[in-house]
């Protein structure tokens, strides 16, 4: 069961359990369906909160991670394909492709392992829309968002980068630092995703505004408009999903770092630039699924990640043989990379 305000219930919501009057008389039994009437009578009755029945929750899949993975990079291949050939972007696909991702973030520690596994098995673009998308569900999940409302983020992040298939290959896949006429045209993908994506008019706009959006920062240092302010939720999300699989991956102008030094960035970037509501919590939720793994450190020592300081929790200690690492008082060794 659920305790939500009245204010915030809705029409058809099944009440979880009995609601009584003050004076000790059932008003409304367990498992009433929600109708107007009923509201009515609690603003009558000054009633402000009561229990509802959670919806069912989602079974995990029977499918293996690898299976969904490689069946949603796939999909992500043939709308990009599609965008990209001028034809229609099959939106229902992706709404299929959504529903059996959500069936896979049930582990959280097994999931981040499991995408590490996969970030070598297709182009960039299509593993960083599904990384994003899978971010993106555990996000509004960690933020205990609404089964649709998880849903349409997943949405938003197999779909937030698909204005990039109008963008020359050789600006994506430029080794090296972009000129500005280059940066410019990178830009450009975020108003040709947004339009793409409201030719369906069944699609949530905000999913259309997380592709637009992506990019903006609350200082006013990102693009294409350069907005001040925390703009639009889905694009707050996205945001934090897309730079932590950014910096975690391997591209053709830049290393990939480990978990460890994107939950740092994510951190500095939440003074300012990324809605700190979101950041933190991905920030304090990540860097706990990391205890036990092997990791490589920067004096080229390998260890296993032992205890994590909730107040450092990007500075762990770290155990090589009979030694113990405090990287929280020792700062001059980091983590390079998680390695198993």
């Amino acid at each position: 069961m659920l305790k939500i305000k009245v204010s915030s219930l809705k029409l058809g919501t099944q009440i979880g359990k009995d609601i009584f009057t003050y004076d000790s008389q059932l008003l409304l039994p367990r498992g009433s369906i929600i109708t107007q009437e009923h509201l009515e009578n609690f603003a009558v009755r000054d009633i402000n909160e009561v229990y509802i029945m959670e919806a069912t929750p989602r079974q995990k899949s029977e499918r293996s991670f690898e299976n969904v993975y490689g069946g949603a990079l796939n999909v992500v291949n043939s709308f990009m394909m599609e965008a990209r050939l001028g034809n229609n972007v099959d939106f229902n696909e992706v709404s299929e492709t959504t529903d059996l991702l959500l069936e896979q973030v049930f582990d959280v520690s097994d999931l981040f392992r499991q995408m590490r596994l996969m970030k070598d098995k297709a182009d960039y673009l299509f593993t960083h829309s599904v990384n994003v998308s899978l971010l993106c569900i555990l996000i509004g999940r960690w933020l205990k968002c609404d089964e649709k409302t998880i849903k349409d983020l997943g949405m938003a992040g197999l779909l937030h980068d698909i204005g990039k298939v109008y963008i020359d290959d050789e600006i994506l896949n430029k080794p090296g630092k972009l000129t500005q006429q280059e940066f410019e045209e990178i830009k450009k993908h975020t108003l040709l995703g947004y339009n793409l994506i409201l030719q369906n008019p069944l699609l949530n706009h905000d999913i259309a505004n997380a592709a637009l959006m992506h990019h903006e920062r609350a200082d006013g240092s990102g693009y294409p408009a350069g907005i001040k302010g925390y703009t639009n939720f889905f694009a707050s999300v996205v945001a934090v999903a897309d730079l932590y699989d950014a910096i975690t991956t391997a591209h053709t102008y830049s290393n990939r770092r480990s978990p460890y030094s994107a939950a740092e960035i994510l951190w500095q970037e939440s003074f300012g630039k990324l809605d700190p509501k979101i950041s933190k919590v991905f920030y304090d939720k990540i860097t706990n699924f990391y205890v036990g793994n092997q990791v490589l450190l920067s004096n080229n020592q390998k260890g296993t990640v032992i205890f994590i300081d909730p107040t450092q929790p990007t500075r762990p200690i770290v155990m090589v043989g009979d030694k113990f690492y405090n990287l929280a008082t020792d700062r001059s060794i980091t983590i390079i990379d998680i390695i198993d």
